[in-house]
């Protein structure tokens, strides 16, 4: 793997700014002179890098799109079952790296806008469309039904949409336990006493604590 040029660390380095502004000041509150100041740069720089403040944030919003996503595929990769990669995602989707409240600030910030932005739109529908995808491609192969395994995988989804937003607005933010616990709770709904269920959510929770222990 090549080294990265000088423009796209730079570029890292400002959309990873963006976003944390984002998340202090939220969309009216983010300028491109803020951002600059945020890393000791000046605004001609960010310039330099970003026709306006749109795409600087737009940057933002999917470069942590990709570490949830890189995080989904490394818990995938240790998955061999149809439950396994279920859990796999629901793991990744509650990372710890991921799964904060600053975090979640910048992606409601983002969301607030994305009646009005059309990119924003195309952003989160292709996040959504994706999270369904892989929720249902699981399920799916479990041996579900194709309606069971539709209308599960769009109401886990719409319950991870729900608990990002929580922790987003809840003081303290909300414990990953907590929200992997609620998701839990419809899915034992739907797929209760599954053996192979159990194991999967069990192997993939014990990698999940090896990868939390990682980070600390």
């Amino acid at each position: 793997m090549g080294r990265k040029s000088i423009a796209e660390i730079r570029r890292e380095e400002f959309a990873a700014a963006a976003f944390e502004v984002l998340s202090l000041h939220g969309m009216q509150g983010t300028t491109l002179q803020r951002v600059a100041e945020h890393t000791g740069a000046s605004k001609a720089s960010v310039l330099h890098y970003f026709s306006n403040k749109q795409a600087l944030i737009e940057t933002a919003m999917r470069r942590a799109n990709t570490t949830l996503r890189k995080e989904a595929v490394a818990f995938l990769s240790l998955a061999s079952s149809p439950w396994e990669r279920f859990y796999a995602i629901i793991e990744a989707n509650f990372s710890p790296t991921t799964f904060r409240p600053e975090v979640a600030h910048g992606w409601i910030a983002m969301c607030a806008e994305v009646p009005h932005n059309p990119q924003f739109q195309r952003l989160q529908n292709a996040i959504y469309h994706r999270l369904h995808s892989n929720l249902y491609s699981a399920l799916k192969e479990t041996g579900a039904d194709a309606a069971k395994a539709h209308v599960s995988a769009h109401t886990v989804s719409l319950l991870i949409d729900g608990l990002w937003m929580r922790c987003g607005l809840q003081i303290g933010g909300l414990n990953r336990d907590e929200a992997k616990t609620q998701v839990e709770t419809v899915i034992d709904q739907s797929f209760p006493n599954d053996i192979d269920r159990l194991l999967a959510k069990k192997k993939m929770g014990t990698i999940a604590q090896a990868f939390v222990a990682s980070k600390i």
